[in-house]
Formats: C-alpha cells, sequence, structure tokens
C-alpha cells in the first residue's frame, strides 16, 4: 500500500479537516469543511480497490449527521503533500485532508459571499460527497465541471431563467434562488413511485428557509442541502 493510503487508512474513525478545490487547472479558493474519516471496508479492501482502480468508495468524511462531506473512491489518485493527503478526483478537482485543521487563508474570510460564490462553493462540497450521483442544473462553475476536460460544454452555462440553481441526488432536489441582495432561498422536493405514478412532496427547513450570504451561513446551507440529498429529513418540514 502506498504511503497515501497507509495514511489515510491510518486515520480511520478520526475527525478530520478538509480542503476542498473544484476549479478549472485547481486555481481558485478551497471550501473548508470538518468530518471524521470512515473505511469503507478494511485497511486490505482500500489497498486493493486503489490498486484495481475501482469505482467504488474506500472511504468518506461524514458530517455529524453521518451524511458524507467527500467520498473516496479506489480510482482516486492518492498523494502525501505536506504530511497531508490529497486525492485528485479530476485536473479540476482536488481534496487535501489532514487530522490536524486545515485553516482557510485570512484573506479568503474577508472577501464578500455572493450567490455566484456560495452556488460554486456549494457545488464543490456536493460533489466531493455524492461524486457522480449528483445532477447540478446549472453547473455554477462550468468550467471546473467533468466534462469540461473532455470539451463537452454544458446547454446551461448559468442560472436558470428564474435565478435559480438545481442540485440533486435521485429523488431529491435542492432549488436555491437569491433572496434580495444578500440572502438565499431554499426549497426542496422529494418524489417517490406509488402503482407507477411519480408524487412529489415540497419541504423547508424547520430553523428556516431563508440563509444570509456569509461564511458561517453558507456553511449551515451546505449541512443542511446534503441532509436533504441524502435522504434525512429530520430537520425539515413538509409544506405541501
Amino acid at each position: 500500500m502506498s504511503p497515501s493510503l497507509e495514511r489515510l487508512t491510518a486515520l480511520a474513525g478520526a475527525p478530520v479537516s478538509v480542503a476542498i478545490l473544484r476549479a478549472k487547472d485547481q486555481l481558485g479558493a478551497s471550501v473548508y469543511r470538518a468530518g471524521r474519516l470512515e473505511l469503507a471496508g478494511t485497511p486490505d479492501d482500500v489497498g486493493r480497490a486503489a490498486a484495481a482502480a475501482r469505482a467504488e468508495p474506500i472511504a468518506r468524511v461524514l458530517d455529524g449527521d453521518g451524511s458524507p462531506v467527500v467520498t473516496f473512491l479506489g480510482r482516486d489518485r492518492f498523494a502525501l503533500w505536506n504530511g497531508r493527503v490529497r486525492a485528485e478526483f479530476r485536473t479540476s478537482f482536488r481534496v487535501d485532508l489532514d487530522d490536524r485543521p486545515i485553516p482557510a487563508p485570512q484573506s479568503r474570510g474577508g472577501a464578500p459571499v455572493t450567490f455566484e460564490r456560495a452556488m460554486r462553493e456549494l457545488a464543490a462540497e456536493l460533489e466531493a460527497g455524492f461524486r457522480s450521483a449528483l445532477l447540478l442544473r446549472p453547473d455554477p462553475d462550468p468550467d471546473a465541471g467533468a466534462g469540461a476536460r473532455a470539451g463537452n460544454r454544458p446547454y446551461e452555462s448559468g442560472p436558470l431563467s428564474d435565478g435559480s440553481v438545481r442540485f440533486a441526488v435521485g429523488h431529491a432536489a435542492a432549488t436555491l434562488r437569491p433572496d434580495g441582495e444578500n440572502g438565499v432561498r431554499l426549497t426542496c422536493i422529494g418524489s417517490e413511485l406509488w402503482f407507477g405514478r411519480q408524487f412529489t412532496q415540497t419541504f423547508e427547513p424547520l430553523r428556516g428557509a431563508r440563509y444570509d450570504l456569509v461564511s458561517d451561513e453558507v456553511e449551515r446551507l451546505g449541512a443542511d442541502v446534503r441532509a436533504f440529498l441524502d435522504n434525512r429529513r429530520e430537520r425539515f418540514a413538509l409544506i405541501t
């Protein structure tokens, strides 16, 4: 097993910090989150999956609700960088992981949070957690998307006609819209099939559907969307 995978497996069960970077040529600002690292099997399973370049998960960083912040696959490229595990998902996407805090640069903390920046950060952490299961409409940063490497441009390159951005995994979807100059509003849709017919229900967070465009609130928004896409509905209220 490589030194990077040995380090990854040694951190199993430990609290970790991650820096998620989803940007063209990996040039941009990272999203900083924390969680607990869990292996998808034994250390030997991790080594075998990586050697076989499999698409199955080998480890996950989970948040306090048990939803995935980052999912590592056997095919990802792992390395050690300054003592941290670095996993490269593609040329526009990587994650650094460490059991020591990975602080955001001070200059980053003072930058204003816009709706566009919040959506790019959300796209990074949600794709890191759900990987190819995540659907984006549109991609808030199309140059960093999976299709950009092959030269495939998305059909939609900007916000939808109502200014919203939508994320979905399976039958769960989250729609985010600008709310005034400094807010975001979240609406979630869950659907089920009954006797060949599709039924949908609308949900909103119990703490309120509006989030301020500040770093702490954007992190809370990401956690709420992640929980809903992971079919954890405890913090949501059914409205229709």
